[in-house]
């Protein structure tokens, strides 16, 4: 009868030894795995949330300007959604706090009745950590209540919003690079026709994790132009 001796205790370390490498490497495959796969998600809803918001921004600017009494012998210069100064136009500023041209206003003819009503008020603003939308309220103000959070501020973290216009004046063979608008380079009195460009910056990342971001730029071509007599 052959003698069962068992294992001596250093064949039971080498063994032990050996399986904490198997399981150590199981979990760290696992860990990786689980790791990649929340990057994965959280990479998804950021580019889900940023495109969205994007195409959002560039879709209603886009109609900034429209004028439903645009008809047959009508003068484009009466239209009151394109007027420069506080009631109307495009202006570029920003919510108290925020950084410089991180806010947006526009109008545009929601209703098509020809006629610019309060709620006819429209705006973006880069506002904390997230991105306002604003319908209603005054024109020239980027810090009023008529303004509603667009993005999940919970999951996405707005790092950045900036916007900058890019005008050019079609009475004019040259424009000054730093005043590409029609204002100084016609005389009183004259029509003024203006091109006008959007130019959008937008960078957000997952709250809680810095590792995932994501950077985006827009191109809105404002299809109405505005046209108007140089006072």
């Amino acid at each position: 009868m052959k003698k069962q001796t068992g294992f001596s205790l250093v064949e039971l370390m080498i063994a032990m030894l050996l399986g904490i490498i198997v399981v150590g490497g199981t979990i760290a495959m696992y860990v990786t795995t689980v790791r990649g796969g929340t990057n994965t998600i959280n990479s998804a809803r950021l580019n889900y949330d940023l495109d969205s918001v994007m195409q959002i921004m560039v879709n209603d600017i886009r109609r900034a300007g429209y004028w439903g009494g645009a008809t047959v012998n009508s003068l484009a210069v009466n239209n009151p959604f394109t007027v420069s100064g506080t009631n109307a136009g495009i202006q570029i500023s920003n919510k108290t706090g925020e950084e410089d041209n991180s806010c947006i206003l526009y109008t545009y003819d929601e209703d098509g009745d020809g006629t610019l009503e309060t709620g006819e008020y429209f705006g973006f603003r880069h506002n904390g950590d997230g991105i306002d939308m604003r319908v209603g309220g005054a024109f020239s103000d980027c810090d009023g209540a008529s303004w509603n959070n667009i993005i999940d501020s919970d999951k996405v973290v707005i790092e950045e919003l900036s916007f900058t216009a890019n005008y050019k004046c079609l009475n004019v063979t040259q424009n000054d690079p730093e005043d590409g608008d029609c204002a100084g380079h016609i005389a009183t009195g004259e029509k003024g026709v203006e091109t006008r460009q959007i130019d959008i910056l937008l960078e957000g990342e997952v709250k809680g994790d810095d590792e995932v971001t994501k950077s985006l730029t827009g191109i809105v071509k404002v299809r109405n132009e505005r046209i108007f007599i140089q006072p």
